[in-house]
């Protein structure tokens, strides 16, 4: 039996591999629920108001060359946004709700197999082949900030630039870090990464890297380096007096960052989706290798004022001061 190329596909829900109708895939996989397409949905959770979504991304697995804040060129890999440019939404986060489907289509351009994984909700998936097509659906079912990135490759898929960011509202809210907590009035995500440009040289000669040996030379807060932060939306955080502002590190890279915090004490909710249950006013927040963590920032003073991380190499580039992880807030 011949079937149609659009019909059927190779469905990965919540990490176990079908092969289901494109069309009907929600209407198989939701028991008792109601049917809906993916461009138009009608079910609604019990005692919400809102409908759950479909949330669909296209991302393009690649190997393009950045030039760095120095000049320098690098061969990186990346998730591109076929629907908007940049690797992953970077300047909002692919934005869902708790209980949302979410629909991932991934498409590898690499010379390698890769898959999708969101540590903490989708742990492991299957791989997608070199020139191939895959498909994952999956549901949040907690209110937090994710990252997704390459699950076949350890760790250098995130050395090499697999990464970008997943944020998750409330059901019911679109303004809070979880479900009856404190609002706020507007949010920024940042994604932590760096690049040891020794690692990136060895993969794309068709080598090997010991990530033991790991010593990043160049650092990034949503792709971008001291002073390009300051001249992009996603990273220049514009901020009015008396303003509750949330702030989400998603830390993809492979070092700690202790993020320092000028003129400003925030509140931390949440680590790794998980409620602070000692939330004390600091101006220095840790962010571990592969921890996402959000907190609340009130805004009870006027001027500028920078974020930068504490390991002194990173406010660099190459070596080369003032460059790296560092930000500007202004507050008016």
């Amino acid at each position: 039996m011949i079937k149609k190329p659009d019909q059927y596909g190779d469905i990965i829900f919540f990490g176990e591999k079908r092969r289901v109708q494109r069309r009907n895939f929600i209407k198989a996989t939701a028991t008792g629920a109601a049917c809906f397409s993916l461009s138009g949905l009608t079910l609604s959770l019990p005692g919400t108001a809102q409908a759950i979504e479909a949330v669909s991304i296209n991302l393009v697995a690649e190997s393009v060359e950045k030039t760095l804040v120095d000049g320098v060129t690098v061969q990186v890999w990346q998730f591109r946004d076929t629907d908007e440019p940049g690797p992953g939404r970077l300047a909002s986060g692919l934005h869902a709700r708790v209980g949302d489907f979410i629909t991932v289509t991934l498409t590898n351009s690499l010379d390698r197999p890769i898959s999708f994984v969101v540590p903490g909700m989708l742990d492991t998936s299957s791989p997608v082949a070199p020139g191939a097509t895959g498909r994952y659906v999956f549901r949040p079912t907690e209110a937090g900030s994710y990252f997704y990135t390459d699950g076949e490759n350890g760790l250098i898929g995130r050395a090499m630039g697999l990464s970008g960011p997943l944020i998750v509202l409330p059901r019911g809210s679109s303004n809070a870090l979880i479900a009856n907590w404190t609002r706020f009035t507007k949010q920024y995500t940042l994604l932590l990464t760096e690049i040891d440009t020794r690692l990136n040289e060895a993969i794309e000669s068709g080598g090997s890297f010991d990530t033991a040996t790991y010593k990043p030379n160049y650092f990034f807060i949503n792709g971008l380096s001291y002073p390009d932060t300051i001249t992009n939306p996603s990273t220049f955080l514009e901020m009015a007096l008396g303003e509750s502002v949330a702030i989400r590190f998603l830390n993809a890279g492979l070092i700690f960052y202790p993020m320092h915090f000028h003129g400003f004490h925030v509140n931390v909710t949440l680590r790794d989706r998980r409620l602070e249950t000692r939330v004390v006013a600091k101006d220095s927040v840790l962010v571990r290798v592969g921890e996402c963590v959000d907190m609340m920032l009130n805004v009870n003073q006027v001027g500028d004022y920078p974020i930068h991380t504490h390991y002194l190499p990173a406010v660099t580039a190459n070596g080369v001061y003032p460059k790296g992880n560092m930000l500007l807030m202004r507050a008016v």
